[in-house]
C-alpha cells in the first residue's frame, strides 16, 4: 500500500512516517508540507492513501481532499488533526477515517486494516463512490479553487480570477494574467462558491470579479458594459435585468 504523508509540521510528518515504516506492506512515497506539494505529489506519484492534516496554513486539508477527489483515481483519505472541534462523527459516517494527534501506532494500523478489508471484500469501488460524494458535500470556506490540469491540479485564489464565462458547452476561468482554464462546474455553481468574494453575475453566462473591474460604461437606455482590468481590457456586457441590480449596488456604494 503506497502512502503519502501531508502535514505542515516537520516533526508530525516524521513521527507518522516512522510508524508507517514499521508496517511491512506500506511504502511511503514521500511527504508534503503544504497543499500545493500534496496535490502535485498525489497527481504524479498516485498514492493509495493520503494521511492528511486538516489544519494547514493557506489551503486546508479539507480543500486538498476536495481537490484530489477530482482526480481519475483518487487516493483514500485518512484525516489527521490535533484539534477536536471538527465533526468526527460526520467523517466516520461518511466512511472517511479521522485520526487524532498525537499519533498512535495501533490507531494507524486500524485505519490501514480497514482499507485492506475493503480491498479483500471487493467493496472498494462502492466505498470510493460514497467517500467521493461525502467529500463533495463537505462544508468549508473556499480559499482557493482547484482546477485540474493535464497531470496536476492548480489552485487559483478567488482574488486572482478575472471572470468566469460559459462558451458553448464549456465553462472557463480567466485569471488576471490572461490564462484560461476549463472547469467542470456550471456558472451557477461557481457563483455560489465565490459569493463571499465580491463576484457579480453580469449576464446569464458570466460572473465577474468586481474588484477587477476597471470601468463601468453607461451606453444609454439603461445599458451598461464592464471593462475589466486585464491587459486586453476585456468588455463584459450586462444583461438588462443585471443592469438594474448594478444600479442598486452603485447607489449603496456611494
Amino acid at each position: 500500500m503506497k502512502a503519502l504523508v501531508v502535514d505542515d509540521e516537520p516533526m508530525a510528518r516524521q513521527y507518522l512516517a516512522s510508524i508507517l515504516e514499521e508496517i511491512p506492506d506500506v511504502e511511503i512515497l514521500g511527504e508534503a508540507a503544504n497543499a500545493e506539494e500534496a496535490l502535485e505529489k498525489t497527481a504524479n506519484l498516485h498514492p493509495d492513501v493520503l494521511f492528511l492534516d486538516i489544519r494547514m496554513p493557506g489551503v486546508s486539508g479539507l480543500e486538498v481532499a476536495h481537490a484530489v477527489n477530482k482526480l481519475p483515481s483518487p487516493p483514500w483519505i485518512v484525516f489527521c488533526t490535533a484539534y477536536g472541534e471538527y465533526a468526527v462523527e460526520a467523517f466516520e459516517a461518511a466512511a472517511i477515517d479521522y485520526v487524532m494527534k498525537p499519533y498512535d501506532s495501533e490507531r494507524i494500523q486500524k485505519s490501514l486494516d480497514r482499507l485492506r478489508s475493503l480491498r479483500r471484500t471487493g467493496t472498494e469501488a462502492q466505498e470510493r463512490l460514497r467517500i467521493s460524494e461525502a467529500i463533495d458535500k463537505m462544508p468549508f470556506k473556499l480559499t482557493k479553487l482547484p482546477v485540474k490540469m493535464e497531470n496536476t491540479i492548480k489552485l487559483i485564489a478567488p482574488t486572482d480570477i478575472l471572470f468566469v464565462q460559459a462558451r458553448g458547452k464549456r465553462v472557463y476561468i480567466r485569471d488576471v494574467k490572461g490564462n484560461e482554464y476549463p472547469v467542470p462546474y456550471t456558472v451557477t455553481q461557481l457563483e455560489a462558491r465565490l459569493s463571499e468574494h465580491n463576484f457579480f453575475r453580469a449576464n446569464e453566462g458570466c460572473i465577474v470579479n468586481m474588484d477587477r473591474v476597471k470601468e463601468i460604461i453607461y451606453l444609454g437606455e439603461r445599458s451598461y458594459e464592464l471593462v475589466m482590468s486585464d491587459k486586453d481590457e476585456t468588455i463584459i456586457p450586462l444583461s438588462r435585468s443585471r443592469c438594474r441590480v448594478l444600479r442598486e449596488m452603485l447607489k449603496h456604494a456611494v
